[in-house]
């Protein structure tokens, strides 16, 4: 049950920060998974002590701006976390103990409205210009976190950071030279489209999976796909995506799936309206987003597979393409190496993880692969 909570609390975390609106969702999975109360983000400008942003699950509406408007630059907790390090933690026992609790404005005024009283934190980015923090945050009645609470947060963090910093990317990069752009870093396919489909920006995934794949190419003029029918559900998608708020029929054809000649699994492209989503920039002539996502690519559901059960990328890899439906004989040939190869790396796949079945082992795989969301 703790591996599930787990895996779904890093799904949450790298789609809830892939998302302008999704933080809430990623916080309210991590705060279930360590059974706490709440759970804040925060940027906090340095020079001011004060938050210049704010999410939270778990916490009152009136308490976070309450908190925001009097109480945040008297939280004695700021100075410890601004002498932190990068990804460091820190928790009440490291700014006072309970007597100096008993005393202090901020435990003993704020926190009992909020029902609050302990904390666990991560500093997720530390600079002379801000601080970014996530903390958790406890009730009386659930104490002062343990060993336990202290080292799932440390197998958290390196999550949270990679999250944040992936978020922090896009918004930057989006509006920024192509040549130097953070979504270059994505392994899917990412392409910014104008109004009639040419190409105003795509990352080097989309034209590696565009020259692998064989389901499209790309010139300066756009996208185009090899079928007549992908060509069809293409263009449904775009006009779909560029008028976004229509019918549910519209909505619908704005995801789809893109099969392959040779019968390995296919891709799964998704478009998205930009400016609906994020905010204006300077690159007004870009007004849909298309994702690409290849199963056979290296993929975040590997990764996680790594992280929970300790196998090796190979092995991660290949739980993640038998998860697709291909089989070994066809993997083995895809990736260029002997099936005897492969098998021994299923082999201690299933020693690792205690699967009995290829069965079993696409049904896990697929509870715990991120993906492309489709909402």
């Amino acid at each position: 049950m703790q591996s599930e909570l787990y895996s779904q609390a890093l799904d949450a975390i790298y789609q809830g920060f892939a998302e302008p609106d999704g933080l809430p969702r990623a916080l309210d999975s991590i705060r279930r998974l360590m059974g706490a109360e709440g759970a804040t983000f925060e940027v906090i400008d340095t020079a001011a002590r004060r938050p210049v942003a704010f999410h939270s699950s778990g916490v009152a509406s009136a308490e976070g701006d309450d908190y925001l408007a009097h109480f945040a630059p008297r939280n004695p907790r700021l100075p410890v976390a601004l002498s932190q390090q990068h990804a460091g933690l820190c928790w009440d026992y490291q700014v006072m103990d309970e007597s100096a609790m008993n005393r202090d404005p901020f435990y003993a005024e704020f926190l009992p409205r909020a029902g609050l009283r302990y904390f666990l934190s991560a500093v997720l980015e530390q600079s002379p210009q801000r601080l970014v923090a996530f903390t958790l945050q406890r009730t009386p009645r659930q104490g002062h976190v343990g060993k336990a609470e202290i080292a799932l947060m440390r197998r958290l963090t390196p999550h949270l950071q990679r999250a944040y910093a992936m978020r922090s990317r896009l918004v930057t990069a989006y509006g920024t030279d192509a040549g130097t752009s953070a979504l270059d870093l994505l392994k899917d396919g990412v392409a910014l489209l104008g109004p009639k489909g040419e190409i105003v920006y795509l990352n080097s995934s989309l034209q590696t999976i565009s020259a692998e794949s064989g389901v499209f190419r790309i010139d300066q003029r756009g996208i185009h796909f090899g079928s007549a029918d992908l060509r069809s559900r293409y263009a449904l998608a775009l006009g779909a995506a560029m008028h976004a708020g229509g019918s549910a029929d519209a909505d619908a054809a704005v995801d789809f799936m893109a099969p392959r000649g040779d019968g390995l699994p296919p891709c799964t492209i998704s478009l998205r309206p930009l400016r609906q989503r994020w905010p204006q920039s300077d690159r007004p002539d870009a007004a849909v987003m298309m994702l690409v996502h290849d199963p056979l690519r290296d993929s975040a559901a590997a990764r996680l597979l790594q992280q929970l059960h300790g196998l090796t990328q190979a092995e991660a890899q290949l739980a993640c393409a038998l998860a697709t439906g291909m089989t070994a004989v066809e993997y083995a040939a895809h990736r260029g190496v002997k099936v005897t190869t492969v098998y021994t790396h299923l082999k201690r796949t299933r020693e690792k993880t205690g699967w009995r079945s290829v069965a079993e082992l696409t049904r896990r795989v697929h509870e715990i692969s991120i993906g492309l969301r489709t909402e």
